[in-house]
């Protein structure tokens, strides 16, 4: 009897040595990894690329990541040859107005489920698979983020800072903002606000030159503390440098513009790095005028008849169009205002306080998706380095919005967001518009279904 208790005592650990001896099992079948091998990555936080990199997808993740026979190809996985192509993360958009334009049109009356679709959809065709939507969301914006989290509705992951906040009477003139005219309104309307959940809250401090109210820095400032109090963070639209840094003391985490009057000075600088303020710089949004008058190289891009108007194209492209933009009395100070907001660039960056890419793109002209690679074309003539330009549409982004442990940079165990290219951005920024594909949680996007309004994937 006691002999075979203690056979029966051993019993336990003869299992666990059992079981310790069986080969170690592979996270998932080899048909659902996928290894693209022989690309450059450009990975989001590395000084330098990986040549000739092999990377590793299990389901929407990446597995690993690295110089190819750094680590072993799993047997039986899919092999892509990417052999010449470069890859860099899926991009962010901070700063967009998704579904109002029509044509050469913006209203509140276009606004419904279907153009947020749309517009969804020309944001992942170019690879720019997050945008925050900055200030007038009603309920065709609920609708559609209840359908990417219920998994029905597709294109760019979209955030929402819901309805924003101005001066009564004040910018912008759009009947769907907040205005209080108290403190204590302000803080009962930022309370409705809170019970929406937004990401963010935004707020417009810009009287247009004078021709409209200030926004009382004393009421704004009750918009912020009562955010915090829901811990709800507020971005801010200004013009005015003096603007800007009330702004900043007040608690503002971010501006969604570039300061446009004067240069930026030391308190500015010192202000937003003390207060870790993020600068969506917006360049492609003040450029528009001017880069019409011009005579816009990217007007050649390919996406762009697959995804908008012929009309508008024509229109945009026309000499009679550009003309008359050259001559309209506006334009030498659009001009001068650009040149203030590229030197402000050059000095928020060089003081290393973070840019994140923002655009005004879904605005009339301002194409949704190709406006985010614009960006990162004027961020580099600004002074930004290539790497610097595309951080700022990814990591830094990604980090703003607080999703940077799973998104904005390509890493083992990070989701499999990436855009695949046909050259190289590092040695020519625009190169980033040259792109093969575009694979979002792991799967390669089929992007002629979103050029004709389906957001499909293989």
């Amino acid at each position: 009897m006691k002999l075979r208790n203690s056979h029966l005592s051993l019993l336990p650990v003869i299992l666990l040595l059992l079981v310790s001896c069986q080969p170690a099992q592979p996270p998932g079948p080899a048909s659902q990894i996928t290894v693209i091998e022989g690309a450059t990555v450009i990975d989001g936080v590395s000084e330098a690329p990986i040549e000739d990199a092999v990377l590793v997808i299990s389901g929407d993740t990446i597995r690993d990541i690295g110089k190819r026979g750094s680590f072993p190809i799993p047997a039986g996985a899919r092999i892509v040859d990417a052999a010449g192509k470069v890859i860099l993360p899926g991009m962010f958009g901070l700063h967009g107005h998704v579904g109002r334009t029509e044509g050469m049109e913006s209203s509140e009356e276009n606004f419904n489920r279907e153009r947020v679709q749309r517009d969804a959809n020309a944001y992942l065709y170019y690879g720019v698979t997050h945008v925050l939507s900055l200030g007038h969301d009603r309920e065709p914006m609920a609708d559609f983020l209840a359908g990417q989290r219920a998994g029905s509705a597709g294109g760019a992951r979209l955030y929402t800072a819901g309805l924003g906040f101005g001066a009564q009477g004040g910018w912008p003139r759009n009947p769907y903002v907040n205005r209080p005219t108290t403190p204590e309104e302000a803080r009962a309307m930022v309370q409705k606000e809170a019970a929406k959940h937004p990401r963010v809250l935004k707020i417009w401090a810009d009287n247009r030159l004078g021709e409209l109210p200030d926004f009382s820095p004393e009421i704004y400032g009750a918009v912020i503390e009562e955010a915090r109090r829901h811990n709800l963070r507020v971005v801010a639209h200004a013009f005015y440098l003096e603007d800007a840094k009330e702004l900043i003391r007040r608690g503002v985490v971010a501006l969604a513009h570039s300061v446009l009057d004067k240069e930026v000075d030391e308190e500015f600088l010192t202000l937003a790095k003390e207060n870790r303020i993020t600068q969506v710089t917006t360049l492609a949004g003040h450029h528009v005028n001017i880069s019409y008058a011009d005579g816009p190289a990217f007007l050649d891009d390919p996406g762009l008849p697959l995804l908008f108007p012929a009309t508008v194209l024509a229109t945009v492209g026309s000499q009679e169009y550009r003309e008359k933009l050259a001559g309209n009395p506006n334009m030498p100070r659009w001009r001068r205002e650009y040149e203030i907001a590229a030197k402000n660039t050059a000095k928020v960056a060089a003081a290393g306080i973070p840019i994140a890419v923002g655009t005004d793109s879904g605005l009339p002209l301002r194409f949704p998706g190709l406006w985010e690679h614009r960006e990162m074309e004027l961020l580099v003539q600004a002074g930004l380095t290539p790497m610097e330009a595309i951080q700022a549409a990814t990591i830094n982004a990604a980090r703003f919005l607080g999703v940077d442990n799973r998104y904005g940079t390509l890493a083992p165990g990070k989701v499999a967001d990436f855009i695949v290219l046909h050259a190289d951005p590092l040695a020519d920024i625009t190169n980033s518009r040259k792109i093969d594909a575009v694979w979002m949680n792991g799967k390669l996007v089929d992007r002629a279904a979103l050029a004709s309004g389906s957001a499909a994937a293989e």
